[in-house]
């Protein structure tokens, strides 16, 4: 399982992830949600992409559904742990802890394609645009992947509060 629904953020997540999108919007930035939740199998699958073998990676995203890499995609990491906070079904259906803490998305570019460049800088103002969504991130209150010690830059997550 994959989610895309911001349903399936922590509710406490999901009021602050929408102002995030529309923040981004206002911004000028064409954002849209690639990630909200995953099972452990497929953040599994993820993570064997770019450590294993092409032919076990395949083997494995297969068996969670996920589409077959080329070799070239299969050259690169795409996550960096099996811990991530988009991981769903660790304590079950019912509790808090079965909705994700974190959203991944992507800018689109003029053609309305997914871009992936973190330098990217379609408004052409000088700052890459995910840094621009990142920091937009930031003054809402949430976590953003690009200051991580191995940026993830369409990447943000709940901060975690005391009693929250």
């Amino acid at each position: 399982m994959w989610s895309r629904r911001i349903e399936d953020l922590i509710p406490e997540m999901q009021t602050v992830a929408i102002e995030f999108l529309k923040k981004c919007r206002e911004a000028g930035h064409d954002v849209v949600v690639t990630c909200t939740s995953r099972t452990k199998a497929v953040q599994a699958a993820l993570y064997a992409q770019g450590r294993q073998p092409l032919e076990e990676v395949n083997a494995i995203r297969k068996t969670v559904g996920l589409w077959s890499l080329t070799p070239e995609e299969n050259k690169r990491p795409v996550t960096w742990t099996l811990e991530s906070k988009h991981v769903v079904d660790h304590l079950g259906p019912g509790t808090k802890l079965h909705k994700s803490r974190a959203l991944d998305f992507a800018l689109r570019g003029k053609e309305k394609v997914l871009v992936w460049n973190p330098k990217i800088d379609i408004d052409r103002d000088g700052i890459p645009d995910y840094d621009e969504c990142g920091l937009i991130a930031e003054a809402l209150g949430l976590e953003w992947g690009g200051r991580f010690k191995s940026p993830d830059r369409p990447h943000v997550e709940w901060i975690e509060k005391e009693g929250i």
